[in-house]
């Protein structure tokens, strides 16, 4: 009887470190997915935010102003109803606006999408520009915007529209890709008093 109950405890505490050994083999096993099911799923949300971008000398040189923005674990960034605005007193004022954004790369790259316009302010010299497309890439750090998608640019009374475009506010050009069509008004009709 001594020699059942013994082989009896043995059993059931070789069950036990089996049952064990196998919990922990899950346990460890599940920590490695975590974060895979997470994937698509935002870290955080957020309403009403405001993001400023700042020189290295620490002096603002753009702001993102969003209705909701989520953050995901890869680092991108997806907003709705974004507003854009360059800082730079030294440059025309650039707005943007569109539906929807996602940022990537820690803002270094804006895509823009849906409804996009591109304001930039008037300066004594040259009438406001605006471009209209549906989908826009905007790098801050270097002051760009790029698209392949059909766009519209007004130059004062002036129209340009065309397939995928090129902007840099630094060296201040325009560069549509192609099937290009402008409509340029003589400054006789810009300045009548009709318009």
């Amino acid at each position: 009887m001594r020699d059942r109950l013994t082989a009896i405890i043995a059993i059931f505490l070789l069950l036990v470190l089996i049952g064990a050994s196998y919990w922990y083999s899950v346990q460890a096993k599940k920590d490695l997915y975590v974060h895979l099911s997470d994937l698509d799923s935002p870290d955080f949300i957020a309403h009403d935010t405001t993001v400023t971008f700042f020189d290295k000398d620490g002096s603002a040189k753009a702001k993102i102003f969003t209705v909701q923005t989520m953050h995901y674990t890869d680092g991108h960034a997806q907003a709705v109803a974004p507003r854009y605005y360059s800082l730079n007193p030294n440059m025309a004022q650039i707005t943007a606006r569109s539906d929807y954004a996602k940022m990537v790369d820690s803002g270094q790259v804006i895509h823009f999408l849906g409804n996009v316009v591109l304001t930039q302010d008037a300066t004594s010299k040259r009438p406001e520009s605006k471009l209209e497309t549906s989908q826009l890439d905007m790098y801050p750090d270097t002051n760009e915007y790029k698209s392949d998608k059909p766009v519209k640019i007004t130059r004062g009374h002036d129209v340009s529209t065309g397939i995928g475009m090129d902007y840099d506010n630094v060296d201040r050009t325009f560069k549509l890709r192609s099937q290009v069509q402008t409509t340029i008004l003589p400054n006789t009709v810009k300045n009548s008093p009709l318009q």
